[in-house]
């Protein structure tokens, strides 16, 4: 029986390939409705940018940096204000200050129902009067940045306080919405307890003792690595010294200059007799062997640390020994070399301080070394030197005294002190006629501000208005 569908007659191959090329081609004519076009990256708002600068510090130029910066720190969208203030009340509490201007004058600033900061609202804020810093925030904020409290907050307001001491207002209200809007800075963690202290007692009853017990078994090892290390360079240099000494004592007492005046041989007698009762150490870890166990050098590390700090002094010593003398034997690289130092040194105090005529008196001695750099061949060059540094030294104290009182005077200082001759810092006239360099004087006053922000500073987030709970805090600096 012949079956009555219809064939349908096949096209040739290069027919086909005609409509397919064909219909490539008409693609990209078809109606827009028929392809939905990509969206548009979505663009985050703009950031508002407020300022009110009661105490006068902020020029228009000031004014317009926060504006222009503030733009471009990549807050998250729960940001959509950033209020700068700068008060001028001198107030003990900068939180309940900046709250009773928000609520009396800037009511935007707080919630609706005036018990926290308004939503999507960073505040930071100054107080040069009172030298105190603030950060707060609304809820959304908040918990977007991590500022209710902790160590986020702590370090951005630490953040603000380095320009702020040094008057520049704009970069430190910056540097503090700068820093809010980095989760990466946090305050430093107190020194003394180590780095893995915390999450093993915090978290011993998830870890168990195993996690702690891995720890000390790393310090252990570290510190029989670090007393092998030491021995190895004891057991190499102690005999060295030890057979150069005699001619070492020789070249240290034919010192003649001023510089090497009876506080310096009095440094040498030191490290010198403290470098020959080694000999009782010696005789103690004398014992150990490449192939010693870490328990025996663990047990001898005291014996170990103390022969290596003697014996590493003994070599700075003898460095600089050989270098005053070269000095006085008129060696002009030498020379030139400590007047560079000393040139070093008296720019930064000219820089440093902020009395003009201190920095005039710097700068003047320090043209009178570069004048003495030029003739280094003078028979009068080491006393030339000796009268600059007495005379440099009278600057560094007046700075010292006017500038940074909370560093006691040289002779006051008990252990503060110049480089000595076995330390790797120290320089030709460290030390002579009391004199303490620019920049160990500098170094003590960082210090001291360090620690008085560490015993003071402590972050504020409470508020006398018992209703109002915004988050946030402030500190002082």
């Amino acid at each position: 029986m012949t079956s009555s569908v219809s064939r349908v007659p096949r096209l040739p191959l290069v027919v086909l390939f005609g409509i397919a090329a064909l219909l490539l081609l008409l693609l990209p004519l078809a109606p827009a409705g028929a392809q939905a076009p990509a969206p548009a990256p979505a663009r985050a708002p703009a950031v508002g940018v407020g300022i009110t600068d009661r105490a006068g510090v902020l020029s228009p130029g000031d004014q317009d940096l926060l504006r222009g910066e503030t733009e471009r720190i990549a807050f998250p969208p729960q940001v959509r204000q950033v209020e700068y203030l700068v008060f001028d009340d001198g107030g003990e509490n900068l939180n309940d200050t900046t709250e009773r201007f928000a609520q009396s004058e800037r009511p935007e600033l707080v919630s609706e129902d005036k018990e926290k900061w308004a939503a999507g609202t960073l505040i930071v804020a100054n107080d040069p009067e009172a030298e105190k810093v603030g950060i707060y925030c609304g809820d959304d904020v908040c918990v977007a940045l991590d500022l209710f409290e902790g160590s986020h907050l702590d370090g951005s307001l630490e953040a603000m306080k380095d320009p702020m001491r040094r008057e520049n207002y704009a970069v430190g209200l910056l540097a503090g919405a700068q820093a809010a809007a980095d989760p990466t800075v946090v305050a430093p963690e107190p020194e003394g307890a180590p780095s893995w202290l915390p999450w093993a007692v915090g978290g011993a009853g998830v870890v168990g003792a195993g996690a702690i017990g891995a720890a000390v078994a790393a310090s252990r090892k570290k510190k029989a690595t670090t007393a092998r290390e030491r021995y190895d360079r004891v057991s190499r240099e102690y005999g060295r010294v030890a057979g150069e000494l005699d001619g070492l004592d020789i070249r240290a007492n034919s010192l003649r200059s001023k510089l090497a005046d009876d506080e310096l041989r009095s440094q040498w007698a030191d490290v010198r007799d403290r470098f020959l009762a080694l000999d009782t150490v010696m005789g103690r870890i004398g014992d150990l062997r490449p192939e010693s166990k870490d328990a025996e050098f663990r047990e001898k590390a005291a014996d170990i640390e103390t022969a290596h700090t003697t014996v590493d002094q003994m070599e700075t010593a003898e460095k600089n020994i050989d270098q005053l003398f070269r000095m006085e034997q008129g060696d002009a690289d030498v020379r030139r070399r400590q007047l560079g130092e000393l040139h070093q040194d008296m720019l930064a105090a000219a820089l440093g301080t902020k009395d003009e005529r201190l920095a005039a008196e710097a700068r003047a001695l320090d043209s009178r070394a570069d004048e003495l750099s030029r003739d280094t061949a003078a028979p009068d060059f080491m006393d030339r030197y000796a009268r600059l540094v007495v005379d440099y030294r009278i600057v560094v104290e007046a700075i010292r005294a006017r500038e940074m009182s909370d560093v006691e005077a040289a002779e006051d200082a008990g252990d503060r002190h110049a480089p000595r001759l076995y330390d790797r810092d120290w320089r030709a006239g460290y030390g002579y006629n009391g004199f303490v360099p620019f920049y160990v004087v500098s170094s003590w006053h960082s210090h001291d501000v360090q620690a008085a922000e560490a015993a003071t500073s402590s972050t504020n987030t409470g508020y006398s208005n018992a209703s109002f709970s915004g988050g946030g805090g402030s500190s002082g600096y």
